[in-house]
């Protein structure tokens, strides 16, 4: 790929709320304040960014049902909003055991074998034949206003020191309608403490059992944060939890490390209330990028194939070159193209999934979809199993995605071109041999994501690709 053809992404979130503006309003009042100094002031400084700037609303921790990690208050208040009618239908029949029924069902579906809150938050429930939405997310274009009403009407509520058990005490933790989601333990740089402090309480004073924090049916995230960064973890377990960074990096280009930037009129961790912690971006992620992995396993000893799971929350650096990169189709269309350097164990292959998925349902500003279809290429012998499974594994509906694994041949890669599947993952030797037997392909608009972008994509075969994705033409 020339080097004129690589646009360097330095798009600007969209500022379509008054985001900017409180912002700006918020570093103002910054300057002149005392800096935080104890943890105490930092729960209550976190606290008081989410309600004034971002809308939540903060609630006492003794409305929290730590028996099954819920403000019931919070919950019904969206269930009777936004869903009277099945509401009063499911009253009749249950009547007063109604909301004792709901928040069992919930825990149920929720701590189930292959349940989990994120299927639960994403599908909702069924009960007596009545569906029952436990969140709305935002419609893909402005078509139905209703929808757009019932997205607005998501709950963000957030309590500090919450007790998820007797000998538990949590500084923060953050609700959807009424359902915990994040947990944050909080530490003062000033205090002498850090984030490996935060850390190291999540590893020793945090029992996996407890239902706040079940893997899978408690909260999605758990953040360990101070001041200056940030690290998270989706699964508790004792000693051997495992974290990440979730830090937007410091410097750029060969001057680029870990953390974050020292910023003169705000804290390094800012982004965190400015942006993950907005409504907008929590139902995004819960929506379009929270998922469960499911790994296979053989056992030596047995030969019996052993399942294992995590629930895989993108890292910072992830999220922030989707939405650069979203951001920047959606307004300069189909005709650029971009460079993602990806360094060796920070999530390249969920990075192409995650971009895959979205550009299928990517629409312009005028609600016009922009691709209709999105091409997988690499230049392996077959498709790289992990690969495929990060494809497959998101949530999609079934003929939407097609591997072309070591059982197909070019022809089924012509079919999937002609035809309407979304996703086509395939090898880029396969593309010489249909050349000439795919046609009408002239109309359609395709984005083409090259994994491992080197020298063996530069030769004849990705001519190939040209030729056959422009129908012939150059």
């Amino acid at each position: 790929m020339d080097d004129k053809n690589i646009l360097e992404l330095h798009v600007e979130r969209q500022d379509t709320d008054g985001t900017a503006k409180r912002a700006a309003e918020y570093h103002k009042r910054l300057i002149h304040q005392t800096s935080i100094v104890s943890e105490k002031e930092y729960q209550e400084f976190l606290l008081e960014r989410l309600e004034k700037d971002n809308g939540f609303v903060v609630r006492k921790a003794t409305n929290f049902d730590r028996y099954f990690a819920v403000d019931r208050e919070m919950l019904f208040k969206f269930l009777n909003d936004t869903q009277p009618d099945t509401m009063d239908y499911l009253r009749k029949i249950y009547k007063d055991d109604l909301e004792e029924t709901i928040v069992s069902f919930i825990n149920a579906e929720t701590t189930k074998t292959r349940g989990s809150l994120i299927e639960v938050l994403k599908h909702g429930i069924e009960l007596s034949n009545q569906k029952i939405e436990l969140m709305y997310t935002k419609p893909a274009t402005t078509f139905n206003p209703e929808l757009t009403k019932k997205y607005s009407q998501n709950i963000f509520s957030v309590m500090e020191e919450v007790w998820a058990s007797d000998k538990e005490r949590i500084d923060v933790v953050i609700f959807l309608n009424g359902l915990a989601i994040m947990a944050f333990e909080l530490k003062c740089n000033a205090a002498g403490q850090s984030y490996q402090d935060a850390i190291y309480q999540f590893r020793t004073d945090r029992n996996p059992k407890t239902r706040l924090f079940r893997f899978k049916a408690g909260t999605l995230v758990n953040f360990a944060m101070d001041l200056e960064e940030v690290y998270m973890t989706t699964k508790l377990d004792g000693q051997a939890t495992f974290f990440l960074p979730f830090n937007m990096g410091n410097g750029h280009g060969v001057t680029a490390g870990a953390g974050n930037p020292a910023f003169k009129d705000k804290y390094s961790v800012s982004y965190m209330w400015e942006d993950i912690l907005t409504k907008d971006t929590i139902l995004d992620l819960i929506s379009k990028f929270i998922f469960v992995e499911v790994k296979e396993k053989v056992d030596e000893e047995t030969g019996k194939v052993k399942h294992s799971e995590n629930l895989i929350f993108p890292r910072y650096h992830q999220l922030d070159v989707i939405r650069k990169i979203l951001a920047d189709v959606r307004e300069n269309g189909t005709a650029q193209n971009y460079l993602i350097q990806h360094s060796a164990g920070s999530g390249k292959t969920n990075s192409i999934a995650w971009l895959a998925h979205r550009l299928t349902s990517l629409h312009d500003p005028n609600n016009r979809i922009i691709f209709d279809n999105v091409v997988i290429v690499t230049d392996r012998v077959v498709v790289d199993r992990q690969l495929q499974k990060a494809i497959m594994g998101m949530e999609h509906k079934a003929g939407l995605i097609r591997v072309m694994d070591d059982k197909c041949v070019s022809a089924d890669l012509a079919i999937a071109l002609n035809g309407n599947t979304k996703i086509i993952a395939t090898t880029i030797q396969k593309f010489p041999y249909i050349v000439d037997s795919v046609a009408n392909l002239k109309n359609k608009r395709f984005a083409v994501i090259i994994d491992e972008a080197h020298s063996s994509t530069a030769g004849k075969d990705m001519a190939a690709i040209t030729m056959t994705l422009g129908s012939g033409e150059d």
